[in-house]
């Protein structure tokens, strides 16, 4: 037997002792709290056979310490999806998509999941069954997000860690990017189209080495996901409150003398202060947006803003002109690449026109605009 158990007490048997170290461990986790080996050993029932403190050994430190991911994490991946342990998606720069594995029991699954929000101090449980928040892990740094199983028919806990680039990719890494850096240059509107992990991000962060160091920007997000070296830059981080939603910092920054006012995602009503600033002569504005097309990106802002901005004076015909007037162009993402851009032109009757470009840099020279 384990002389350091209390002798007093009866050796059990390797299924109970396990049920009764799960116990303990969340006994721990209830208080807020990630025992060390040795805590948790001091409080373990006694044992009759060394061998079952080695598999007790084992489980505590896979659920406590996760030295499993550190070659699945030190791999090229953009993100990381936890369906469940036999279920596990890698996701390359490139888009591709690889199967894996963790060496998590199926009935731990809930038990790890749990223990990496109590690690980084999160509440999530059934009240608060979404969370999102930024760690290191194995010296790089993720953005997680724990969706508890409340919210599943499976009734099965998901979770997902985006790798978060520590520096801005080199601009050329997106493909041929058809003088897109110019257009940054000269303060055009512009907004960047995409679906989710097409690179929208990415490439806002890498067009912000292209502007001048001395420009006062207004960087807004959602969640922290661009970066910026300028040393006159005002950032903003969406809370959830009114006073702290992204539509009230956005109205908020126009009084702070902005050159440029980068927006990290439009999703509502935030879309509103976005296009009257571009409509009362702020220039340079960039931000993203969901869409399935750089067309499809017009057709999206503008419905936001018929949605959103309760005027029903303006209908959505109206809506597209005041879209169309101020914005310049639009990039549209597809796997990390610039697929297409296209300058707007105008509208008629809701319907928007534009022309893709193919060359902007070679086309404009004739009209000194680089």
């Amino acid at each position: 037997m384990l002389s350091l158990f209390k002798e007093d007490e009866k050796p059990i048997s390797k299924e109970i002792a396990l049920k009764r170290a799960k116990e303990i461990l969340i006994s721990f986790l209830n208080k807020g709290l990630i025992p060390s080996w040795e805590e948790f050993y001091h409080e373990l029932p006694l044992l009759g056979d060394e061998d079952d403190l080695l598999q007790i050994q084992d489980f505590f430190q896979k659920l406590t310490t996760w030295t499993f991911l550190g070659p699945l994490i030190l791999e090229d991946l953009t993100e990381i999806i936890f369906h469940s342990p036999d279920q596990i998606q890698k996701i390359s720069y490139s888009g591709k998509k690889i199967s894996c594995t963790i060496p998590i029991a199926e009935e731990d699954w809930q038990l790890w999941l749990e223990i990496i929000s109590v690690r980084f101090k999160q509440n999530w449980n059934v009240q608060e069954p979404f969370t999102s928040f930024y760690a290191d892990l194995f010296h790089k740094k993720f953005r997680i997000t724990l969706i508890h199983s409340s919210t599943s028919p499976k009734n099965i806990s998901k979770m997902t860690l985006r790798s978060l680039a520590t520096r801005p990719h080199d601009i050329s890494t997106f493909g041929n990017i058809y003088g897109l850096k110019e257009l940054v240059k000269n303060k055009k509107n512009v907004l960047i189209a995409g679906s989710t992990g097409s690179g929208k991000t990415s490439i806002l962060t890498s067009l912000l080495s292209e502007i001048d160091p001395e420009e006062h920007l207004i960087v807004l997000e959602d969640t922290y996901e661009i970066l910026s070296p300028h040393p006159n830059q005002t950032r903003f981080l969406s809370g959830r409150t009114n006073e702290t939603s992204l539509k009230s910092y956005l109205a908020y920054s126009l009084r702070l003398s902005p050159d440029r006012i980068i927006l990290g995602e439009m999703r509502s009503h935030e879309v509103i202060p976005f296009l009257m600033a571009m409509n009362t002569g702020h220039k340079g504005l960039m931000g993203t947006i969901h869409a399935s097309t750089a067309a499809d990106a017009l057709n999206r802002i503008a419905l936001l803003f018929s949605l959103y901005s309760n005027e029903v004076s303006l209908n959505f015909e109206k809506v597209m002109e005041l879209v169309c007037r101020n914005l310049e162009y639009v990039v549209f993402m597809e796997n990390k690449k610039v697929k297409e851009i296209i300058k707007i032109l105008g509208s008629d009757k809701g319907i928007p026109f534009f022309e893709i470009e193919t060359d902007l840099k070679e086309r404009d020279k004739e009209f000194n605009l680089f």
